[in-house]
């Protein structure tokens, strides 16, 4: 147990005092506290400062909080009362760097030691700061509602049962001993469409917890060194909501790092993804990546991860789609009576949920938009066609685009291996004088 508390110089005189209040008033969500356990060190003049390294083991962190802030408010009213809990998720290795205090001890701090605790402090609050752009929603999806092969779904399931099982198994029985952090870090991929966000709010139901949703975009920035501490305040906002952390379109984040670097932007790229190695050993919960590129991996994330295949959905999960998108909890769509999920699922065996999921909207809204009063097979089967006619005309301009890429690619390598220099698109030979 640690426990570090900053304090005006002034109040020298209470550590007896204080320690002792919080080793009585703090044994019943901590267990014992021995009054070595409890480190006073010099700090600001208007604040006290209370680091409590490990996690409680009993009791609610608003709780705890409103304890410390009460027993030390007595003390001095006008003080602010800084309580940060479990801290050593953020920094395992954190112990302020000001001087220890002793009981009637009290030399002058140097100018060295006060700017580096100014630093510190400074940095801890960007980083506060830069976590409160993400926040913490509840799930919109259950294990009800997402249709999964059973082997994908145990799989699942058996990830989330690590955060599920942690006081009994890392506290009880004393794992966190050898693994301080129990954390599950799992990846879905797959094609588009067949579920991955869907079951990353499901898991968050599942958990009781609330999800937070990011993407590379949310945190790549344009900013020099900004990309960095973004992966840190988002895996702090979800240690502090104490949320499932989902981060969609992560090949981009989990690629490969660079090799050759040139740039300040590549230099800041690979920084970014040490970071997310560094946050992801000391995290405790559970992350969630979801990617249709799980190629671009590097390795080094890879070995990290529990991989889980999405798999576009058989007849008999697409049958269980249709009837769970026609009939499903919770709706009350008129239907007519020639409606037939078989034949829909026979008929569209390329069709993924979310495909499914659109041609039911389009039917609906067609249908209520011509003043009707069911939606029929037909109209199902329109707006099937629908579907099937946008994904095909999407697929064909992302083959475009690849081959224009991939053509782009062979112009540009037989152009370095060349004697020909190139503006825009026209080429022209250097001319080189004859020698006389």
């Amino acid at each position: 147990m640690r426990i570090y508390i900053c304090i005006p110089e002034r109040l020298n005189h209470e550590l007896d005092n204080i320690r002792t209040d919080l080793c009585t008033s703090l044994e019943k969500y901590y267990g014992y506290i021995d009054r070595g356990e409890i480190e006073f060190f010099a700090g600001s003049s208007r604040t006290i400062e209370v680091y409590i390294m490990e996690k409680a083991l009993n009791g609610d962190d608003i709780d705890i909080r409103n304890k410390i802030n009460s027993l030390l408010s007595k003390i001095d009213f006008d003080l602010m009362i800084d309580v940060k809990l479990n801290y050593q998720r953020f920094n395992p290795d954190f112990r302020p760097s000001s001087r220890k205090l002793q009981k009637n001890n009290a030399p002058a701090v140097s100018e060295d030691v006060q700017e580096k605790e100014k630093d510190r402090k400074l940095e801890e609050f960007d980083y506060e700061k830069l976590s409160l752009n993400y926040h913490a929603e509840k799930p919109h999806y259950t294990f009800n509602q997402v249709i999964l092969p059973k082997k994908t779904l145990n799989k699942i399931l058996d990830a989330a049962a690590t955060i599920q099982v942690e006081e009994k198994v890392f506290d009880e029985w004393g794992l966190r001993s050898i693994i301080p952090y129990a954390a599950s870090v799992v990846s879905f991929y797959g094609s588009p469409g067949t579920g991955k966000t869907m079951t990353a709010d499901a898991v968050a139901h599942k958990l009781g917890k609330k999800i937070i949703r990011a993407s590379y975009a949310d945190i790549e920035s344009k900013y020099h060194g900004e990309g960095p501490k973004m992966v840190k305040a988002i895996f702090m906002a979800a240690e502090r909501e104490d949320a499932v952390l989902f981060i969609d379109e992560s090949e981009s984040l989990l690629s490969k790092r660079l090799t050759n670097v040139n740039s300040g932007s590549e230099q800041a790229i690979n920084s970014m993804r040490s970071q997310l190695l560094m946050c992801l050993e000391q995290f405790r919960g559970i992350v969630i990546f979801a990617t249709n590129l799980v190629e671009n991996y590097d390795k080094a994330f890879i070995s990290r991860l529990i991989s889980i295949e999405f798999l576009p959905p058989d007849k008999e999960a697409r049958r269980a789609i249709w009837d769970r998108h026609l009939r499903g909890e919770g709706l009350r769509i008129p239907l007519s009576d020639d409606v037939n999920p078989d034949e829909l699922a026979e008929k569209y065996d390329t069709f993924c949920g979310r495909e499914i999921r659109n041609a039911v909207k389009d039917a609906c809204v067609k249908t209520a938009k011509e003043n009707r009063e069911l939606v029929t097979q037909d109209d199902l089967i329109k707006a099937c066609e629908k579907v099937k006619t946008d994904k095909e005309e999407n697929e064909r301009k992302e083959t475009k685009s690849a081959l224009k890429n991939l053509l782009q690619k062979k112009i540009n390598s037989s152009r370095n291996n060349s004697g020909v220099k190139y503006f825009s698109s026209r080429p022209y030979v250097m001319y080189r004088p004859r020698r006389h």
